[in-house]
């Protein structure tokens, strides 16, 4: 019985190391706070849903800005329309897509290029960053596809950033991060929930219901007395 016990915590443990958060979402329905630049046509379900959001030139597509706290690395998957991929002129190499994580000053923090390796409408791709140098910084995404033209545009159907690892030591109610629970942990949350960082759900959601709330208090004391 202790034995499985202990594979139960085991298995819990590594799904709150492993669990996704959604930091952004972007689509016909989660628009809102991002920016498309260069361009008279206005976000709306509309337009998003049509593929008007075209990538090309200096068209791009930049998300609200976003602050993680306790995380190392993000995820960013993108499913959008190749346009133009049955002409002549269309190509793969100038409709690579840069996604771009940029400060308020629009300097890019990280970047990666996604090139298309055939010709086709429908596409869906991800890419992950390494953050663990610029965690507890304000950022924004930044899509683009700065060397298109018009036949080889990418047109953004919906983009979501998550985190696919908060808990970096992977032990449960370890909401700062140093491997073990202490009262420390609680002092962690309170400066959580009195800064109301609740919208970056990380290590401090403990009970792993997608909020921070006192009963994430609550959950790391009742590590605690476990422990004790």
């Amino acid at each position: 019985m202790k034995r499985t016990a202990l594979l139960l915590l085991f298995v819990v443990s590594i799904f709150v190391a492993c669990a996704a958060n959604e930091l952004l979402h972007f689509g016909a329905s989660n628009y809102d706070g991002w920016i498309y630049t260069q361009s008279v046509v206005e976000l709306n379900s509309s337009n998003i849903s049509q593929d008007n959001i075209n990538l090309y030139w200096d068209y791009a597509l930049i998300s609200p800005e976003v602050t993680t706290h306790n995380v190392n690395s993000i995820k960013v998957d993108v499913t959008g329309h190749t346009n133009g991929y049955q002409n002549a002129e269309y190509s793969n190499t100038l409709g690579r897509v840069s996604v771009q994580l940029i400060d308020d000053n629009n300097d890019v923090l990280k970047e990666k290029k996604y090139t298309f390796s055939d010709k086709k409408r429908d596409r869906n791709f991800e890419v992950c960053f390494d953050i663990t140098d610029i965690d507890n910084t304000p950022f924004r995404l930044r899509l683009a596809c700065w060397n298109a033209n018009i036949e080889s545009r990418f047109s953004v159907k919906k983009v979501i950033m998550s985190v696919y690892e908060y808990n970096l030591s992977g032990v449960v109610g370890d909401v700062n991060n140093d491997g073990v629970v202490t009262a420390a942990d609680i002092t962690a949350l309170y400066d959580l929930l009195l800064n109301n960082n609740s919208s970056n759900v990380v290590t401090g959601d403990v009970n792993n219901d997608g909020i921070i709330t006192s009963a994430d208090i609550t959950a790391v004391y009742s590590v605690l007395l476990e422990e004790s």
